[in-house]
């Protein structure tokens, strides 16, 4: 059979005139899709991914120019006026773009932003167009959703953020979806759900998609064929399967190598976790029982709301030992992580510090300890000021605790974790703008660690790198805990990442613990119905195996921490409790294995 092409691409050039002078991003790219296919494009950051599907778009920067061919629908769209391209974008192609948040226009409601694409393709308007809407913001797992189209995008979380990109580009059924780093911010049954759509979309509809990521799980799962880009030209092109298992380009081949591979159902694998033996005699942090509310504003006529974001959390972190945290958006990970470090005050409980308690001290007392605490921060570019150079960033920390130091003697100390964490010393001078992703978040680490801590948050280190950096950072960090003894709290919702750096592993629902133990036998054995759709829902990069896996759905989906009954979702037997502010208890179902209480599996399944 015959299928209809929907786009052809042919010795496409795009370059861009830059003050260095012409940067050529693309170079005689040729590639095509089919109507119901789904092509999955490769590669580094810079390797032209991206701008050779905005130039497909019309999208291209003042100063890029676009040469070749680009046919859809018998017309050239290089050779398309403005009016022309505006009546085909949004409409037969639409595009999900990386950043949400610069795609997302910040003065207007989500609703009104969502309306204007209806409006303007499909002439509905008002409480017609809205409906729509809101149907489409439930079919990407947005939680109140007729609420949500009355909030401005800051308001939203960045995985609130991609979804409300995802429905706005699928709003109009198009015959080409660009898909640029669709999942990277979601949660892995957001991912699960978010791909079954698109996959819906292009089977029911005929819909092409390309697919540009560097998860290779998901392309695995996704695409029909693949084609591998790197300085702006394909290296290597095929089937997926030809591309997993027979690839012929060594770069390719490193891609592959640099992706971690889970051990699902494994509890006895060596994953090659830090060989660094931890001290397990001594508790060098402990949380207890730890509490955090924020008060809602409704309006100054409605009383405020108590959001409970954490609700009675406790662990113990040993020295030299990596905890991983994981759950979707909205499961507290980065509050709990603020509340370790103070940044935020915990509403109840203690974090005892090395013996001594961090909450209810005094300022100067808790600035004395952050030369041991610090944090990597997930936009390494949002933390670092971006007045300052490189090496004045790094440099900070010293200024702070280290003020018996020369200035010499500082920059000496700078150049030094520089060359640690794989950074050229040259850049020392260089401002965070004139640096890539992978390297400003090394400058992050450096930063961190140059006062050699004893304990460092990791909040989404490397969620938005390359699988190639990823793994450098990765090996990094295990690195630098190997010679300084360091602990983590690595913070992800990449569980393909935990699985590679932790030991053990805590996982969070909605401000609760759900389960705690150590890496192998979390994965290997999972015992929560949470976990189990959380595991479940990583995609794997192996097309046969992916393929054919069944995902655990369970009933319900993640509900708002705004609503008490929410916490009950695994434990509905008890749902009469909630008004007690009852919290399914935690109990060690096996030695170091720690299960909250649960419903059988049987009666939570859809």
């Amino acid at each position: 059979m015959t299928l209809k092409r929907i786009l052809t691409v042919s010795d496409l050039h795009v370059s861009f005139d830059t003050d260095d002078g012409i940067v050529n991003a693309v170079r005689g790219v040729n590639c095509h899709l089919d109507a119901g296919e789904c092509l999955g494009i490769v590669g580094e950051s810079g390797s032209g991914k991206s701008q050779t599907f905005l130039a497909a778009m019309g999208l291209l920067s003042r100063n890029g120019t676009a040469s070749g061919k680009i046919d859809f629908g018998g017309r050239n769209i290089l050779d398309m006026t403005k009016a022309e391209l505006n009546a085909v974008r949004g409409s037969r192609i639409s595009m999900i773009f990386q950043d949400p948040l610069t795609a997302l226009t910040p003065h207007m409601r989500i609703g009104d932003q969502m309306a204007e694409v209806l409006g303007a393709h499909k002439k509905l308007h008002g409480a017609e167009a809205l409906e729509v809407c809101r149907r489409w913001l439930d079919r990407v797992q947005i939680p109140e959703a007729r609420r949500r189209l009355r909030q401005y995008p800051h308001e939203l979380s960045g995985g609130m953020r991609q979804r409300v990109m995802i429905a706005m580009a699928m709003l109009c059924e198009p015959d080409l979806l660009v898909a640029d780093e669709p999942t990277t911010a979601l949660d892995v049954t957001i991912q699960a759900e978010i791909l079954d759509i698109m996959d819906t979309l292009r089977q029911e509809h005929g819909t092409a998609i390309a697919l540009i990521t560097h998860d290779m799980g998901v392309v695995a799962r996704m695409c029909d064929r693949i084609q591998v880009m790197r300085d702006g030209e394909y290296v290597e092109d095929g089937t997926v399967d030809e591309i997993f298992y027979r690839p012929k380009h060594e770069y390719t081949r490193m891609l592959l190598d640099a992706v971690p591979r889970i051990e699902i159902g494994s509890a006895n694998k060596d994953r090659g976790t830090p060989d660094v033996i931890y001290d397990k005699s001594s508790d060098f942090l402990r949380i207890d029982d730890i509490r955090v509310d924020f008060k809602i504003n409704r309006g100054l006529l409605s009383p405020p709301l108590n959001l409970r974001a954490i609700d009675g959390v406790s662990f113990n972190l040993m020295q030299g030992e990596t905890l991983g945290i994981v759950g979707e958006s909205g499961s507290g990970k980065s509050t709990l992580a603020r509340a370790v470090l103070q940044l935020i005050p915990p509403s109840s409980g203690s974090v005892t510090w090395l013996g001594s308690p961090l909450n209810d001290i005094d300022k100067n007392a808790l600035k004395s300890k952050r030369r041991d605490l610090q944090i990597v921060f997930q936009d390494p570019l949002a933390s670092l000021n971006p007045s300052n150079t490189v090496g004045a960033s790094i440099m900070e920390p010293l200024k702070v605790f280290e003020k018996h130091l020369t200035h010499a003697q500082m920059q000496q100390r700078v150049y030094e974790i520089m060359e640690r964490v794989g950074l050229n010393p040259a850049l020392n001078n260089r401002y965070p703008h004139e640096l890539s992703g992978g390297q400003n978040q090394r400058v992050g680490i450096a930063r961190a660690t140059i006062t050699k801590p004893k304990l460092i948050i990791c909040d989404e280190a490397v969620s938005s790198l390359d699988v190639s950096i990823r793994a450098q950072i990765i090996k990094l960090l295990m690195d630098l805990q190997r010679d300084f003894q360091l602990s983590f709290i690595f913070i992800s919702h990449d569980l393909s990442v935990v699985w590679e750096i932790s030991h053990r592993i805590l996982v969070l629902y909605l401000g609760t613990i759900v389960e705690l133990t150590d890496t192998a036998r979390l994965f290997g054995n999972p015992q929560h119905p949470y976990t189990k759709q959380l595991i479940s829902a990583v995609p794997l990069p192996d097309p046969d195996i992916e393929k054919k896996r069944q995902r655990i759905k369970l009933k319900g989906e993640l509900s708002s921490a705004l609503d008490p009954r929410a916490k009950m979702r695994f434990l509905p037997s008890r749902l009469g409790l909630v008004e007690s502010g009852y919290v399914p208890k935690l109990e060690e179902r096996f030695p170091g294995h720690f299960v909250a209480e649960h419903d059988a599996i049987e009666d939570l399944l859809v």
